[in-house]
Protein backbone atom coordinates (compact mmCIF):
# COMPACT_ATOMS: atom_id res chain seq x y z
CA UNK A 1 0.00 0.00 0.00
CA UNK A 2 1.40 3.39 -0.98
CA UNK A 3 2.11 6.06 1.61
CA UNK A 4 -0.79 8.18 0.35
CA UNK A 5 -3.31 5.35 0.60
CA UNK A 6 -1.99 4.36 4.03
CA UNK A 7 -2.33 7.93 5.26
CA UNK A 8 -5.90 8.18 3.99
CA UNK A 9 -6.73 4.81 5.58
CA UNK A 10 -5.37 5.89 8.98
CA UNK A 11 -7.19 9.22 8.72
CA UNK A 12 -10.46 7.43 7.99
CA UNK A 13 -9.92 5.09 10.98
CA UNK A 14 -9.17 8.01 13.30
CA UNK A 15 -12.32 9.80 12.15
CA UNK A 16 -14.39 6.68 12.80
CA UNK A 17 -12.87 6.25 16.27
CA UNK A 18 -13.47 9.92 17.09
CA UNK A 19 -17.14 9.49 16.17
CA UNK A 20 -17.55 6.53 18.50
CA UNK A 21 -19.50 7.39 21.68
CA UNK A 22 -17.45 7.62 24.88
CA UNK A 23 -18.67 5.36 27.66
CA UNK A 24 -16.22 4.73 30.48
CA UNK A 25 -15.78 4.79 34.24
CA UNK A 26 -13.17 6.94 35.95
CA UNK A 27 -11.82 7.52 39.42
CA UNK A 28 -11.65 11.19 40.41
CA UNK A 29 -9.62 12.39 43.37
CA UNK A 30 -10.42 15.37 45.58
CA UNK A 31 -8.75 17.04 48.53
CA UNK A 32 -6.68 14.89 50.90
CA UNK A 33 -6.89 11.85 48.63
CA UNK A 34 -10.66 11.39 48.88
CA UNK A 35 -11.88 9.76 45.67
CA UNK A 36 -15.03 8.52 43.99
CA UNK A 37 -16.16 6.70 40.85
CA UNK A 38 -17.78 8.67 38.01
CA UNK A 39 -19.24 7.76 34.66
CA UNK A 40 -17.94 9.72 31.67
CA UNK A 41 -19.34 10.23 28.19
CA UNK A 42 -16.60 12.71 27.27
CA UNK A 43 -12.93 11.94 26.52
CA UNK A 44 -10.72 12.45 29.58
CA UNK A 45 -7.17 11.45 30.46
CA UNK A 46 -5.34 10.82 33.70
CA UNK A 47 -4.39 14.07 35.49
CA UNK A 48 -7.19 16.01 33.78
CA UNK A 49 -9.09 18.38 36.05
CA UNK A 50 -12.82 17.85 35.62
CA UNK A 51 -16.15 19.25 36.83
CA UNK A 52 -18.31 16.45 38.23
CA UNK A 53 -21.76 15.97 39.68
CA UNK A 54 -21.76 16.30 43.45
CA UNK A 55 -24.20 16.66 46.32
CA UNK A 56 -26.89 18.98 44.91
CA UNK A 57 -24.30 20.74 42.78
CA UNK A 58 -20.87 20.49 41.14
CA UNK A 59 -17.36 19.72 42.35
CA UNK A 60 -13.87 19.82 40.84
CA UNK A 61 -11.34 16.98 41.00
CA UNK A 62 -8.53 15.27 39.15
CA UNK A 63 -8.85 12.08 37.12
CA UNK A 64 -6.48 9.50 38.63
CA UNK A 65 -7.73 6.42 36.74
CA UNK A 66 -9.69 6.18 33.51
CA UNK A 67 -11.46 3.48 31.53
CA UNK A 68 -11.75 1.21 34.56
CA UNK A 69 -12.61 -2.44 33.78
CA UNK A 70 -16.26 -3.29 34.26
CA UNK A 71 -15.57 -5.89 36.94
CA UNK A 72 -13.60 -3.30 38.91
CA UNK A 73 -16.41 -0.77 38.70
CA UNK A 74 -18.87 -3.45 39.81
CA UNK A 75 -16.68 -4.30 42.78
CA UNK A 76 -16.17 -0.66 43.80
CA UNK A 77 -19.83 0.28 43.54
CA UNK A 78 -21.10 -2.86 45.23
CA UNK A 79 -18.62 -2.45 48.11
CA UNK A 80 -19.71 1.12 48.82
CA UNK A 81 -21.88 1.20 51.96
CA UNK A 82 -24.87 2.80 50.24
CA UNK A 83 -27.29 0.68 52.21
CA UNK A 84 -25.62 1.19 55.57
CA UNK A 85 -26.20 3.94 58.09
CA UNK A 86 -24.78 7.33 57.06
CA UNK A 87 -22.85 7.33 60.31
CA UNK A 88 -20.61 4.60 58.97
CA UNK A 89 -20.10 6.09 55.50
CA UNK A 90 -16.48 6.83 54.52
CA UNK A 91 -15.93 10.48 53.56
CA UNK A 92 -14.83 9.80 49.96
CA UNK A 93 -18.34 8.70 48.96
CA UNK A 94 -19.70 12.21 49.48
CA UNK A 95 -22.41 11.02 51.84
CA UNK A 96 -21.32 12.41 55.24
CA UNK A 97 -23.23 11.85 58.47
CA UNK A 98 -26.31 13.71 59.57
CA UNK A 99 -25.49 17.13 61.07
CA UNK A 100 -27.29 16.14 64.27
CA UNK A 101 -24.86 13.54 65.53
CA UNK A 102 -21.69 11.59 64.91
CA UNK A 103 -20.63 8.01 65.36
CA UNK A 104 -18.04 6.86 67.85
CA UNK A 105 -16.86 4.29 65.35
CA UNK A 106 -14.71 5.76 62.59
CA UNK A 107 -13.93 4.38 59.16
CA UNK A 108 -11.50 1.49 59.24
CA UNK A 109 -8.08 1.58 57.61
CA UNK A 110 -9.42 -0.50 54.76
CA UNK A 111 -11.90 2.28 54.04
CA UNK A 112 -9.24 4.99 53.88
CA UNK A 113 -9.98 7.58 51.22
CA UNK A 114 -7.02 6.90 48.98
CA UNK A 115 -7.33 5.76 45.37
CA UNK A 116 -5.18 2.67 45.93
CA UNK A 117 -7.42 1.45 48.75
CA UNK A 118 -10.39 1.55 46.40
CA UNK A 119 -8.86 -0.63 43.70
CA UNK A 120 -10.59 -3.92 43.07
CA UNK A 121 -9.03 -7.38 42.69
CA UNK A 122 -7.17 -7.81 39.42
CA UNK A 123 -9.40 -10.56 38.04
CA UNK A 124 -13.20 -10.65 37.89
CA UNK A 125 -15.19 -13.32 39.65
CA UNK A 126 -17.55 -15.65 37.85
CA UNK A 127 -20.49 -13.71 39.27
CA UNK A 128 -19.39 -10.41 37.74
CA UNK A 129 -22.21 -8.48 36.09
CA UNK A 130 -22.04 -5.54 33.65
CA UNK A 131 -21.33 -2.07 34.99
CA UNK A 132 -24.85 -1.04 34.13
CA UNK A 133 -26.06 -3.43 36.82
CA UNK A 134 -23.80 -1.76 39.36
CA UNK A 135 -24.96 1.66 38.24
CA UNK A 136 -28.57 0.61 38.78
CA UNK A 137 -27.77 -0.70 42.26
CA UNK A 138 -25.85 2.38 43.46
CA UNK A 139 -26.21 6.12 42.80
CA UNK A 140 -24.03 7.05 39.83
CA UNK A 141 -22.50 10.45 39.30
CA UNK A 142 -21.00 11.64 36.04
CA UNK A 143 -18.16 13.77 34.76
CA UNK A 144 -19.78 16.90 33.29
CA UNK A 145 -16.86 18.51 31.47
CA UNK A 146 -13.19 19.44 31.61
CA UNK A 147 -12.37 22.27 34.01
CA UNK A 148 -11.17 25.55 32.52
CA UNK A 149 -7.72 26.97 33.37
CA UNK A 150 -9.33 29.79 35.36
CA UNK A 151 -11.35 27.29 37.42
CA UNK A 152 -8.20 25.30 38.20
CA UNK A 153 -6.39 28.48 39.24
CA UNK A 154 -9.16 29.25 41.74
CA UNK A 155 -8.21 26.09 43.66
CA UNK A 156 -5.58 28.17 45.45
CA UNK A 157 -8.25 30.54 46.79
CA UNK A 158 -10.46 27.58 47.69
CA UNK A 159 -7.66 25.99 49.74
CA UNK A 160 -7.04 29.27 51.56
CA UNK A 161 -10.72 29.64 52.43
CA UNK A 162 -10.83 26.03 53.65
CA UNK A 163 -7.88 26.65 55.96
CA UNK A 164 -9.59 29.73 57.42
CA UNK A 165 -12.81 27.75 57.93
CA UNK A 166 -10.86 24.97 59.64
CA UNK A 167 -9.30 27.38 62.12
CA UNK A 168 -12.69 28.95 62.92
CA UNK A 169 -14.32 25.56 63.45
CA UNK A 170 -11.44 24.39 65.65
CA UNK A 171 -11.73 27.55 67.76
CA UNK A 172 -15.48 27.20 68.24
CA UNK A 173 -15.13 23.52 69.07
CA UNK A 174 -12.59 24.31 71.79
CA UNK A 175 -14.75 27.13 73.17
CA UNK A 176 -17.63 24.67 73.53
CA UNK A 177 -15.35 22.01 75.08
CA UNK A 178 -16.45 19.49 72.49
CA UNK A 179 -14.69 16.07 72.67
CA UNK A 180 -13.63 16.07 69.02
CA UNK A 181 -10.61 16.94 66.93
CA UNK A 182 -11.43 18.93 63.76
CA UNK A 183 -8.78 17.83 61.25
CA UNK A 184 -9.84 19.19 57.87
CA UNK A 185 -12.33 21.37 56.00
CA UNK A 186 -13.45 21.08 52.40
CA UNK A 187 -15.66 23.25 50.26
CA UNK A 188 -17.62 21.71 47.44
CA UNK A 189 -16.48 23.49 44.28
CA UNK A 190 -19.71 25.47 43.89
CA UNK A 191 -19.59 26.45 47.60
CA UNK A 192 -23.00 24.88 48.21
CA UNK A 193 -21.60 22.62 50.93
CA UNK A 194 -18.81 22.92 53.50
CA UNK A 195 -17.66 19.69 55.14
CA UNK A 196 -15.64 19.49 58.33
CA UNK A 197 -13.83 16.22 59.04
CA UNK A 198 -13.28 15.25 62.65
CA UNK A 199 -12.03 12.51 64.95
CA UNK A 200 -13.98 11.57 68.07
CA UNK A 201 -13.85 8.69 70.52
CA UNK A 202 -17.58 8.81 71.23
CA UNK A 203 -20.81 10.28 69.92
CA UNK A 204 -20.87 14.06 69.78
CA UNK A 205 -23.89 16.36 69.62
CA UNK A 206 -22.65 19.19 67.43
CA UNK A 207 -25.98 20.72 66.41
CA UNK A 208 -25.14 24.01 68.14
CA UNK A 209 -21.75 24.11 66.39
CA UNK A 210 -23.40 23.50 63.00
CA UNK A 211 -25.87 26.33 63.64
CA UNK A 212 -23.01 28.71 64.49
CA UNK A 213 -21.08 27.74 61.37
CA UNK A 214 -24.16 28.14 59.17
CA UNK A 215 -24.61 31.70 60.44
CA UNK A 216 -21.07 32.46 59.29
CA UNK A 217 -20.93 30.67 55.93
CA UNK A 218 -24.60 30.63 54.83
CA UNK A 219 -24.17 27.24 53.17
CA UNK A 220 -24.89 23.60 54.03
CA UNK A 221 -22.63 22.40 56.84
CA UNK A 222 -21.69 18.73 57.16
CA UNK A 223 -19.71 17.06 59.93
CA UNK A 224 -18.00 13.87 58.82
CA UNK A 225 -16.27 11.39 61.13
CA UNK A 226 -12.95 9.98 59.92
CA UNK A 227 -10.47 7.53 61.38
CA UNK A 228 -7.30 8.62 63.13
CA UNK A 229 -5.27 6.94 60.39
CA UNK A 230 -6.66 9.37 57.81
CA UNK A 231 -5.51 12.43 59.76
CA UNK A 232 -2.86 14.32 57.79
Amino acid sequence: MSGGLLGKSLLTMNEEWSDMPIDMWCMVEFKAGRADIFHSTIPVNNDDWVIVEADRGRDLGKVVARDLPLHQVEWLLSSSPASSSPLDTPPFLDRPPSPSMSSSSSSSASSAASPTSMMAPATPSSATTPATTAAAAAPTKRICRLATPSEITLLVTKRQDEQKALLICQTKSRQKNMPMDIVDAEYQWDRRKLTFYFIADRRVDFRELVRDLFKIYKTRIWMCSVSATSKK
